[in-house]
């Protein structure tokens, strides 16, 4: 009998396992799972957000091709906010809000991807130009409609009105509107290409960064000239005391135009001493009214922000006369100085506003 029990376990000790065999199987279990299961849960995410931005078009296709039929897509609205009027009838709109609230209605930050990625605060997206739009001079409206997506759109007042049942009226009508679509709502990853589609929409980023401010990439030069005689369209973009002074060719404020034309603006005179402090090295800041004599730019930090040294840069800034203030950048001295708004000799950058 005694035998008989140690043959039985001896049976067992060769069936049984060992804690190292246990250790070594769960960790190859942990490993399969780390490798497999993001995999699973991306494509998940992916499927799962193609899913809603086939149902939004649907819906955005279905909507616009009933307003076509009773003829309030177009020619009825004069801006977003009229739009949003007529729009939130044919779509089951839960919340708006305006163009400085949008983040009540969409996440505050989403990521812009592409060439590189860049991080965009909603806030920013204000007019229709911020979402590629540059001549339908409206803003934008934020809404959350009932499954939860989030849209930041803009209308076109002057977009004509189509067939509903031609090829573009059953796209959606794109070009009437302009939107940015979060179908997971506030939840991440708010990425550009994963839960957040554009349609008919570009967003522009920051060229490059200076201080607190963006600052476009390259030069506006030459400058183009700009009629602000008495009674001219452009006249808004001159604010001396003599308007007639030099007016038919005036590039100083044709400078002033191009940079708004871009949502942006000419740096002011402080501004430009400031980017004078950086690219010179100077231990303490140049004033805006400052001349600096026997100093050398900084090459690296020049071509950092693309600037163009001997040559002047126009500032927003007149001295109410027949000139505009300005900032030359030397390889030996850094002067302000004010010259007539007729030179066409002086180049422009456009700051944020």
């Amino acid at each position: 009998m005694t035998q008989f029990r140690k043959k039985l376990d001896l049976n067992k000790s060769e069936t049984a396992f060992t804690l190292a065999e246990v250790l070594i199987t769960l960790s190859v279990i942990g490993i399969v799972a780390a490798l497999t299961i993001p995999s699973m849960i991306e494509n998940h995410n992916n499927k799962a957000w193609k899913t809603a931005k086939d149902l939004w078009d649907k819906k955005l296709v279905e909507a616009t091709r009933q307003m076509n039929i009773d003829g309030v897509m177009t020619g009825v609205a004069s801006s977003t906010e009229d739009y949003m009027n007529y729009f939130k009838k044919y779509v089951k709109v839960i919340k708006t809000c305006e163009n400085d609230k949008l983040e009540n209605c969409y996440a505050t930050k989403f990521v812009q991807t592409g060439d590189k990625e860049t991080e965009v605060e909603v806030n920013s997206l204000t007019t229709a130009s911020k979402l590629g739009q540059k001549n339908w001079n409206t803003n934008t409206m934020g809404f959350v409609i009932v499954d939860g997506t989030t849209v930041v759109m803009a209308y076109n007042p002057n977009c004509s009105s189509v067939d509903p049942f031609s090829k573009e009226g059953q796209s959606g009508q794109v070009g009437c509107m302009s939107m940015l679509i979060d179908v997971n709502g506030k939840k991440g990853p708010n990425r550009v290409g994963d839960d957040i589609q554009l349609k008919n929409a570009t967003i522009s980023t920051c060229d490059m960064k200076f201080q607190d401010k963006c600052i476009a990439a390259s030069d506006i030069y030459p400058t183009t000239a700009i009629n602000t005689c008495e009674g001219s369209a452009d006249r808004e973009w001159d604010d001396r005391d003599l308007e007639t002074v030099y007016c038919s060719t005036n590039h100083w404020a044709g400078a002033k135009k191009a940079c708004a034309d871009n949502e942006m603006r000419l740096p002011t005179l402080q501004e430009l001493a400031d980017i004078a402090t950086y690219i010179y090295k100077r231990d303490y800041p140049i004033r805006a009214e400052e001349r600096i004599y026997d100093i050398t730019p900084d090459a690296d930090r020049a071509a950092e922000l693309n600037w163009s040294i001997d040559w002047g840069y126009w500032s927003s800034e007149s001295d109410g006369s027949n000139n505009a203030y300005l900032r030359h950048f030397n390889s030996s001295r850094c002067l302000w100085s004010f010259y007539s708004v007729s030179f066409s000799d002086y180049r422009a950058r456009c700051f944020s506003n």
